[in-house]
């Protein structure tokens, strides 16, 4: 089986690659605000989105007093934020895109570890607060409770003055001294 060796050929790879290279380039220059404008608005949503989620859960937490978990909105807020600075740079500096897709990416990645550590903080502020609430509410019932069981078995208990003196009886009756 004899092959033309084209396979192993590798004068052609590098120029096939700069060639493609420079497509994407030329591609992206020439449509540069058609590719970064809809970004930035995408951006902008999802920071919208993620501050009327952050909204939403805290009023359920005041009206409910349930404990929900913001770490997510947090960390996705925060990559949403670093990555919008680095497409701004995009459109500032129009010359310089590519230098503003890494800086998005960048500032992305350390956006989304300061929202994760926020809302991890946050986190267990909420989970602590909601647990003494629910020790709260769980004493408040026991106590409840209790002040029932008080009142209902009140009523049984005789008076102290209703209390028949004749029937009392000693434990030692019956038994014989000897003596």
């Amino acid at each position: 089986m004899q092959g033309t060796g084209a396979f192993f050929s590798v004068r052609n790879a590098p120029k096939e690659k700069e060639n493609a290279m420079q497509a994407i380039l030329d591609f992206v220059n020439n449509h540069f605000y058609d590719i970064f404008l809809p970004l930035i608005i995408l951006g902008f949503l999802r920071v919208a989105m993620c501050l009327a989620q952050l909204k939403r859960t805290a009023t359920i937490r005041r009206k409910k007093g349930v404990y929900h978990s913001v770490r997510g909105n947090y960390t996705e807020l925060g990559a949403w934020i670093g990555i919008l600075l680095g497409l701004w740079l995009c459109i500032l500096l129009p010359r310089l895109w590519y230098l503003g897709l890494v800086l998005a990416v960048a500032l992305g990645v350390l956006g989304g570890k300061l929202g994760t550590r926020k809302g991890a903080e946050l986190d267990s502020i909420y989970r602590e607060v909601a647990l003494e609430l629910k020790r709260e509410a769980e004493a408040e019932a026991a106590r409840e409770t209790a002040s029932r069981t008080l009142e209902s078995g009140a009523e049984k208990l005789p008076e102290p003055c209703e209390i028949d003196d004749t029937n009392e009886t000693t434990e030692n009756k019956g038994e014989i001294e000897n003596g």
